[in-house]
């Protein structure tokens, strides 16, 4: 079959991937001018460990993961409430778990590519248009193109699924969160910042601090707000974390300067993507496209590689309209389960009280202890069988 894709992030490059390997002529077209590095640090388990344990590149992973060594609970002051071992977070997801940077992830899956499928960046999808046996897009370039399926691989404010599809508010649902990352060069007011996951909270606002690589630090912030503007400018995002975050101690003062110049600054609402179908006629979703959980459940690059690995094998059999069907039923299910599950846990990762702070760092302490543990296993999917 001849394919377009529209995104070259985790799901798309994923797909690419798997649908070229399976004799497939594939096209990728992604919006932004290359390959993206930017982005956060992604916990990886579940369907997406099993999927890359099928496309065998485990071993690619390994090398991307990170050494974090725990998670650091801090106080205002920086000194350490409490720490967690990542070892025994990891038992969690059974050890069959990784973290890494949202980006070197995908530098992983665009170098399987090997050149083998064209990647057009700096464009993407005008228009499309389908019939009975084909599906039509016009490009940004002005460029057309004619095949047997089309995929949206384009995130949670995906194009494709407005132009075939409707409008976006009908298929979003906002948690009432927001979130920003950005990356800095480390200094000395940093030297306490080594291997491990430091994060500090405190009612309705949260932020979270970790080294990189090159002498990198990382920053992610989390607050809750339902009046700030959908798609607000970057200056109305800067204005928004100073007035979220000023007055909070540690080293935060600093890290709101260093926002305002961070070239790879990120800024966008926290919500999932819940629809009552992925396809229509020639056209499928995949990804935060169609089943976006939230960044707060840790899952959208695991869940983006299962669901394109899954409809690739799906799609073995040249049939669009029984492989696309069989893609749904696979994954749509558990899909809708992990994100009812994301949305109590959300509850308690992130608390509008104090009360509910000592509840969540209870429950977090709780959670390495040998005989509570399985009470607190990750709620994640399996990887479908494919011959069911």
């Amino acid at each position: 079959m001849d394919i377009l894709i529209i995104g070259a992030g985790i799901a798309g490059l994923t797909l690419a991937g798997q649908l070229e390997q399976s004799g497939h002529t594939v096209q990728v077209v992604e919006k932004a001018p290359g390959l993206r590095t930017e982005g956060y640090m992604i916990d990886f388990f579940g369907a997406g460990y099993d999927a890359a344990e099928q496309m065998e590149l485990l071993v690619e992973l390994e090398k991307i993961h990170y050494p974090i060594s725990g998670l650091s609970i801090k106080r205002s002051d920086g000194a350490t409430r409490y720490f967690i071992p990542y070892p025994k977070l990891r038992k969690l997801a059974d050890n069959r778990h990784f973290n890494f940077m949202r980006g070197d992830l995908e530098q992983v899956l665009s170098r399987r590519l090997r050149d083998r499928v064209p990647v057009l960046y700096a464009s993407t999808i005008q228009s499309l248009s389908q019939d009975e046996s084909r599906v039509h897009a016009l490009l940004s370039d002005g460029s057309e193109w004619s095949g047997d399926l089309l995929v949206g691989a384009d995130g949670i404010h995906s194009i494709v699924r407005k132009l075939a599809f409707g409008a976006p508010d009908r298929f979003t649902r906002f948690l009432g969160l927001w979130t920003a990352a950005f990356t800095f060069e480390r200094t000395s007011l940093y030297e306490d910042v080594q291997n491990s996951f430091d994060l500090l909270t405190e009612p309705g606002r949260q932020i979270s601090v970790y080294p990189l690589t090159g002498d990198r630090i990382a920053v992610f912030f989390l607050f809750r707000s339902n009046k700030l503007n959908p798609r607000p400018t970057r200056e109305e995002a800067l204005r928004e974390l100073s007035c979220r975050f000023g007055g909070m101690g540690w080293l935060v003062p600093d890290i709101l300067q260093k926002s305002r110049t961070a070239s790879d600054f990120y800024f966008d609402a926290v919500a999932q993507v819940e629809m009552p179908e992925w396809t229509k006629g020639r056209v499928a979703l995949v990804g935060d496209a169609c089943h976006c959980v939230s960044l707060l459940a840790g899952q959208g690059a695991s869940l983006a590689m299962a669901g394109s690995y899954t409809l690739a094998q799906c799609l073995a059999n040249d049939d669009v309209a029984s492989s696309l069907s069989a893609y749904e039923n696979k994954l749509k299910p558990q899909i809708t389960e992990v994100q009812r599950s994301a949305r109590k846990f959300a509850n308690f990762f992130f608390p509008d009280t104090k009360f509910q702070l000592l509840l969540r760092d209870a429950g977090l302490r709780a959670s390495i202890v040998p005989v509570l543990q399985p009470f607190f296993k990750f709620k994640s999917i399996r990887l479908p069988n494919q011959e069911s």
